[in-house]
C-alpha cells in the first residue's frame, strides 16, 4: 500500500500504534463497567437516602457507556484489519460520539458534587419517616449508623421528630437500637453519650457520595482524553487506508 503523501510514519507502523491504542480505550471500557459495578455494589442500600435518581444516572450512563466502547472497539480493530475505511470512518464517528457523552457525563458528577449535600439532607428528612416501615430504609439507616458510628441526620435528636418515634414500631425508644454503641434490643432508649452515637449522618453520607462522585468524574473525564487520542490516530490511520468499494 502507497503512503498517501510520504509524511508521517509508514502504514504498518500506524496500524501497530493504532492497534494498541484501540486495545487501551478497549480496556478503559471494562475499567469504566468495573468502577461503575463497584460504586453500586459498595453503597448498596444508601441509594435509598437519596432524594433523586441523578447520582444512579451517572454511575448507569458510565457502565453502559463502557460497554459501548468495547463493543466499539471491536468495530475499531476489525476495521484495522481488513483495512476497511468505512468501518475505521464509523468507529472515528461512534468514538467522538462516545467522547462529547463521556466528558459531559464527567463534569455533571464533577457539579452534582457540591449539589449532593443539600439532596441528601432533604431526602433523610422524608426517608427517616420511612423507619420501621420500609424494610430498604430501615436496613440502610442500620448499617449507615454502624458503619459510620453516627445517628440520624443532623444528630441523634432528629428521630424524636419522626413519624417512627410517634408509632408503636420504636417501642418508645428515643433512637433505633443500632444507633446503640453495641447494639441490643431496646438499647435505643438510653440517649446518654456513653450509649449512643449522637452525631449525625449526614455529614459522612455526603462526604461518601461527593468522594464517588470524584472518583466517577474523574475516571469519566480522564478516560475521554485516551478517547481523543484514538479520534486522532484514527484520522491517521484513514489517509493510510484504500477504500475497498
Amino acid at each position: 500500500m502507497n503512503d498517501p503523501d510520504g509524511t508521517c510514519c509508514d502504514w504498518e507502523c500506524t496500524k501497530s500504534s493504532f492497534m494498541i491504542q484501540n486495545c487501551l480505550v478497549g480496556l478503559s471500557g471494562i475499567a469504566m463497567i468495573i468502577v461503575g459495578v463497584w460504586t453500586l455494589y459498595y453503597e448498596e442500600q444508601y441509594h435509598l437516602l437519596l432524594g433523586s435518581t441523578r447520582y444512579l444516572i451517572i454511575v448507569g450512563l458510565m457502565i453502559g457507556i463502557g460497554g459501548v466502547v468495547i463493543l466499539v472497539c471491536v468495530c475499531g480493530c476489525y476495521g484495522t484489519m481488513k483495512e476497511h475505511r468505512y468501518l475505521l470512518l464509523t468507529f472515528m464517528i461512534m468514538l467522538s460520539l462516545i467522547f462529547i457523552i463521556q466528558l459531559s457525563v464527567g463534569i455533571v458528577a464533577f457539579v452534582h458534587r457540591y449539589q449532593i449535600k443539600d439532596e441528601i439532607y432533604k431526602s433523610t428528612k422524608n426517608t427517616m419517616n420511612l423507619y420501621g416501615s420500609d424494610k430498604g430504609v430501615t436496613v440502610a439507616f442500620d448499617k449507615l449508623h454502624q458503619s459510620f458510628k453516627c445517628c440520624g441526620d443532623l444528630s441523634y435528636a432528629s428521630w424524636n421528630s419522626t413519624a417512627w418515634k410517634q408509632s408503636e414500631v420504636s417501642g418508645n425508644n428515643t433512637v433505633p437500637d443500632s444507633c446503640c454503641k453495641t447494639p441490643s434490643l431496646k438499647c435505643g432508649k438510653r440517649d446518654h453519650p456513653s450509649n449512643i452515637y449522637r452525631e449525625g449522618c449526614i455529614w459522612e453520607l455526603t462526604i461518601l457520595f461527593k468522594e464517588h462522585l470524584l472518583i466517577l468524574g474523574s475516571v469519566m473525564i480522564g478516560i475521554s482524553f485516551l478517547q481523543l487520542i484514538g479520534i486522532l490516530m484514527t484520522i491517521c490511520a484513514l489517509r493510510y487506508v484504500d477504500d475497498y468499494y
